[in-house]
């Protein structure tokens, strides 16, 4: 598989904080779905803001596609929000996900085009007029996915995807996490709710102390997994890694 995502030797730190990202070395390839993990503080958010470049590194280098992050058209590294609320600037559902399809000055037709393609992709057509305030949790997860599938981008950040979500709510963005699975979307989604999402992972990085600590297939990982990194086999509750889904 081809790289799409390279972090090189990336270091990140803060006045109040310290050191949060520790000379990170990361790849990610075209197609998969990755699962980064580790306990609140781990510094997962931290380095996915750097991936989608909405904050600079200290020191190394983030490439997408071979060239520096920095040089790249914003929305190529898409990310959903921890609190999707966060991400809501529009007043109607269909308003929202013109939004950024605008802000990249494309075409009034290509905005309309992506647009209803998007309403359409996340099943969200029947509420294009809605004011995306009335949606539920689930659907505001979809609203978010739908307004960076919009911008066309060609990988997919989701942090924290479940906070705050109801079992519904769980599901729907499941469904969104297999529809973009199944179209050959890349996909990272931080969490450390590793039984509800573990059974779609293609590979799993455990983020720990602002470094990584193992990344490998989910099983290998699990093996090896240290008490210390904050965490949580899910296997202790389901049979196997494949049971380990909401859906």
């Amino acid at each position: 598989m081809e790289k799409i995502l390279s972090l090189c030797n990336v270091l990140k730190k803060f006045p109040d904080k310290g050191v949060v990202i520790k000379s990170v070395n990361l790849d990610v390839f075209e197609g998969e779905c990755l699962v980064l993990a580790g306990a609140n503080g781990s510094g997962k958010t931290v380095l996915m803001r750097m991936a989608c470049g909405l904050m600079e590194p200290d020191a190394g280098e983030i490439l997408f596609r071979g060239t520096p992050i920095s040089r790249i058209r914003r929305g190529s590294v898409g990310m959903v929000f921890q609190e999707a609320d966060n991400q809501i600037l529009g007043e109607t559902v269909a308003e929202d996900i013109a939004f950024g399809p605008k802000n990249l000055r494309l075409p009034k037709e290509e905005v309309q085009k992506r647009t209803d393609a998007a309403l359409s992709a996340m099943g969200l057509a029947e509420k294009r007029e809605y004011s995306p305030r009335r949606l539920s949790g689930g659907e505001k997860r979809r609203l978010a996915v739908a307004g960076v599938l919009a911008m066309g981008c060609e990988a997919l950040v989701m942090d924290e995807p479940f906070t705050n979500l109801d079992w519904q709510g769980v599901r729907q963005t499941l469904e969104v996490v297999s529809q973009m699975k199944a179209q050959g979307k890349t996909l990272v989604i931080l969490t450390h709710e590793l039984e509800k999402i573990l059974a779609f992972a293609d590979r799993l990085v455990i983020l720990g102390q602002g470094g990584v600590r193992d990344d490998g297939k989910p099983t290998d990982v699990l093996d090896k997994l240290n008490p210390n990194w904050g965490v949580r086999d899910p296997r202790s509750s389901y049979a196997t890694i494949a049971d380990c889904t909401w859906l």
